[in-house]
């Protein structure tokens, strides 16, 4: 397991893609409770403070790599491939996690300046695990990396609308002032 862990920074850094990993689908459920006892950490850490569901959205959003890698794979017929790619999807997410931690420490620190600073590293977070991921695809389906990154899209924006439908409180409502009654305009008596 701590081999496949070290292999993580080398997928970030896209020096291995995720054939360099072993095939090894023991590792899947222990990668899987690792990265969802990382969210649940973080989620734990910011308390109150923090009203986002971040291990049912972690859970979601493998759950949904899971079936679109698989989906993916199945149309190729390339089906042996979906072990190691999927592993390197959850490598990938749990070192993202692991490395966010700072950044949900960031951000419970509250102030502006911090506040806006964290906003900016989860930004960056994510282009680069959207990049990471995207590399994976395209490693695994050979594909281009622009079509990788169109795939790797598919399962976060079906994890957005679901989390949006199961969570609404996710979705910020703007305050609305309430309009007092028209008054019926004055027409003067002929």
């Amino acid at each position: 397991m701590n081999a496949v862990l070290s292999m993580g920074w080398s997928l970030l850094t896209f020096r291995a893609g995720p054939d360099a990993l072993p095939f090894a689908p023991r590792l899947i459920i222990p990668l899987v409770a690792l990265n969802l006892v990382i969210s649940f950490a973080i989620q734990s850490l910011a308390g109150s403070g923090m009203d986002k569901p971040v291990l049912q959205l972690s859970a979601m959003a493998l759950a949904a790599e899971a079936f679109w890698l698989i989906f993916c794979l199945q149309r190729r017929g390339w089906r042996n491939r979906w072990t190691q790619s999927f592993t390197a999807l959850v490598l990938i997410d749990t070192w993202i996690s692991a490395l966010a931690f700072p950044i949900a420490l960031i951000s419970i620190q509250g102030g502006d300046v911090l506040l806006g600073v964290a906003a900016i590293l989860q930004i960056a977070m994510t282009l680069w695990s959207l990049n990471v991921r995207g590399f994976i695809y395209a490693q695994t389906l050979a594909i281009s990396r622009l079509r990788g990154i169109l795939q790797a899209l598919v399962p976060l924006l079906l994890v957005m609308v679901v989390a949006v439908s199961l969570f609404p409180d996710l979705v910020p409502t703007p305050d609305v002032p309430t309009a007092e009654p028209a008054t019926p305009a004055m027409t003067p008596e002929r």
